[in-house]
């Protein structure tokens, strides 16, 4: 029997709004049909995943979203990650959020294999890890860990070589 002939779609390629100081690997995946806006000096890191099928994605400046993050809102509501938030590795950002709600993530950690639920409140400073377990993040002050965040992306936009072109409609 000879091989079936491979059939292949073209991926949606959203809209986009890309600050110019941003870095995202070439191998990130941007898909879907809302706009995907992306902060000032924020950091996509390889075969992470932000998928617009269902609703708009904003990210916010000076974030970090790791390797292997899958991030799509479920609905036309969208999905808000706030300033400064860094998602760690393997993380599932999604979530079902009632009219005029955003489901925002400001000054947190989401860990490895983590999920943030339907209707589900994360308060600022949180750190989520493990299966759904939780404490305050009271590492320094804001300013200093603004500082280190800052130069966390400066050491990251020399090692992951970007290509905003690539994700640009």
């Amino acid at each position: 029997m000879p091989p079936k002939p491979r059939t292949s779609e073209a991926v949606t390629k959203p809209p986009t709004i890309l600050a110019s100081s941003i870095v995202i690997a070439e191998t990130a995946a941007l898909t879907g049909t809302f706009p995907i806006k992306i902060g000032a000096n924020t950091v996509i890191h390889p075969r992470a995943k932000l998928t617009s099928a269902h609703g708009p994605i904003t990210i916010g400046e000076y974030c970090i979203i790791c390797e292997r993050t899958q991030i799509s809102p479920p609905d036309a509501e969208g999905l808000v990650i706030g300033d400064g938030t860094v998602v760690e590795v393997n993380a599932l950002v999604e979530g079902s959020v009632g009219a005029g709600s955003v489901v925002e993530v400001g000054n947190c950690k989401l860990g490895p294999l983590t999920k943030v639920l339907e209707g589900e409140v994360i308060e600022d400073n949180t750190v989520i890890f493990g299966s759904g377990q939780r404490r305050i993040d009271a590492s320094g002050t804001m300013d200093a860990r603004r500082r280190l965040l800052e130069r966390h992306i400066e050491s990251l936009r020399i090692l992951i070589p970007s290509n905003p072109s690539k994700f640009m409609n």
